[in-house]
C-alpha cells in the first residue's frame, strides 16, 4: 500500500473514532427514589391537651419511584410521599403557629441518606394549614455522576372534620462527573498529529541515511 493510501486510511479511521467518542457518554442511568412512611399525630396541642390525637395530624404514605435519565445530566421532579392532613378542633386556645420537624430515608441507586424537613402547623378559627419546607439539599455521589435532591415547599389547607391530600415533591439534579478514561476529540486530534510528526522525522532520517 502506498504512503498516500496509508495516510488516507489512517485519517478515515481517526475521523470515525472522533464520531464515535462523543456518543460513549450518552448511556442512560437509572435513579431510584424510595421513602418510608411517617405519622405525626395531634400536633395542635398547645400544652392544654388535645380533644382527639387524630386531629391536626399529618401522614406520609410510603412511596417509591424510578426514572431513567441521560448520563449527560438533567433535572426531574419526583414524588417523595403522598400526604394526608386531618385538621380538627384541638382544644380551646390552641390557635397559633407550631413548628415541627421530621425525617425520612431517601434512597438513590442503592445509596441511602436521611432527609430532614422543617414544617409549620398554623391553627386558626376557620381553617388549619401545614407547610412543609426542606432543609439543605442531599448530595449523592457516584463514580460517573452525582445527584442533588432538594425538597420543594408544600402547603396543605383544610377545614375541620375532613381529610386533605397533597404530595411531597423533590427536585433531583443530575451532574455527570469528568471521565478521564475516554480521550476527548481534541486530545485525539493532537495525538494523531503527534504520530504524524514522528513519522515525518523517521522518513527524513531514512532519506539522510540513503543519501550517505
Amino acid at each position: 500500500m502506498s504512503y498516500k493510501a496509508k495516510t488516507g486510511a489512517s485519517l478515515a479511521i481517526l475521523a470515525f473514532m472522533l464520531m464515535v467518542v462523543p456518543a460513549v457518554n450518552a448511556d442512560p442511568i437509572r435513579i431510584t427514589t424510595s421513602t418510608s412512611g411517617f405519622e405525626l399525630l395531634g400536633m395542635g396541642n398547645n400544652g392544654r391537651g388535645t380533644v382527639n390525637p387524630n386531629f391536626d395530624s399529618l401522614f406520609g404514605r410510603a412511596h417509591s419511584d424510578s426514572i431513567e435519565v441521560d448520563s449527560m445530566g438533567g433535572t426531574f421532579t419526583a414524588v417523595l410521599n403522598p400526604l394526608l392532613f386531618t385538621p380538627g378542633f384541638t382544644g380551646f386556645g390552641s390557635a397559633g403557629t407550631y413548628e415541627f420537624n421530621f425525617s425520612q430515608l431517601l434512597t438513590v441507586n442503592g445509596q441511602t441518606q436521611t432527609l430532614n424537613m422543617l414544617a409549620t402547623l398554623t391553627v386558626t378559627a376557620v381553617r388549619d394549614s401545614i407547610t412543609v419546607t426542606g432543609g439543605n439539599p442531599l448530595i449523592f455521589q457516584f463514580d460517573t455522576f452525582s445527584v442533588a435532591a432538594t425538597v420543594l415547599p408544600t402547603t396543605i389547607y383544610g377545614t375541620e372534620n375532613g381529610e386533605f391530600r397533597d404530595f411531597l415533591f423533590a427536585r433531583f439534579e443530575v451532574t455527570p462527573n469528568c471521565d478521564t478514561t475516554i480521550p476527548e476529540p481534541t486530545t485525539m486530534v493532537l495525538f494523531g498529529t503527534g504520530l504524524a510528526g514522528i513519522a515525518a522525522k523517521v522518513r527524513k532520517r531514512r532519506k539522510a541515511k540513503a543519501a550517505v
